[in-house]
């Protein structure tokens, strides 16, 4: 039986694992939008974008909430500081659909609602119908549906943004 799961701030020192399993789960739903018949040099785009995971992860530590499980990192998410946007939630992939993805999603929420929001927002590729059926049924709504030039791919990708109004319940 694995043990509970823990939620916690990330430490430097993880920098490096929660890249890679942030890459993995981009790569595991995302991969086709990197096309090896077209891109050139996909060995290097994909080892330059694992890498802009690490940095990300390393600048932004303070912004990380980790979901561990048994030891293992097994998650993470992030938000911009004093924003209401959620900039990432990464589940490695051989533990999604177990709700650790929902777990680290009420936390990172908590934490912009304490920070003074009512709403949170998010964006994701137009091409992950996972994602925005996940993030619709823990209550977002697509809000807007366009191209967006990604600094991570180098390329204009389809986004949607979809938006949550948080609200304070009663215990």
């Amino acid at each position: 039986m694995l043990d509970p799961l823990t939620l916690r701030r990330a430490s430097i020192a993880e920098a490096d694992k929660l890249g890679r399993l942030g890459f993995a789960a981009w790569d595991s739903s995302m991969r086709h939008i990197i096309d090896p018949e077209t891109d050139a040099g996909i060995a290097a785009e994909r080892a330059a974008l694992e890498l802009s995971f690490q940095l990300f992860c390393i600048t932004a530590t303070d912004a990380i909430t980790v979901a561990e499980q048994d030891g293992v990192l097994v998650g993470w998410g992030a938000r911009e500081p004093m924003s209401d946007y959620i900039s990432d939630l990464w589940v490695a992939p051989e533990h999604q659909r177990k709700g650790i993805g929902r777990a680290l999603l009420s936390v990172v929420e908590q934490d912009i609602f304490r920070a003074g929001h009512d709403v949170s927002v998010l964006e994701t590729h137009a091409e992950n119908g996972g994602a925005i059926r996940f993030y619709a049924r823990e209550g977002y709504g697509i809000v807007w549906r366009g191209t967006k030039f990604s600094r991570m791919l180098g390329q204009r990708v389809e986004k949607v943004r979809m938006e949550k109004q948080l609200v304070v319940t009663a215990h």
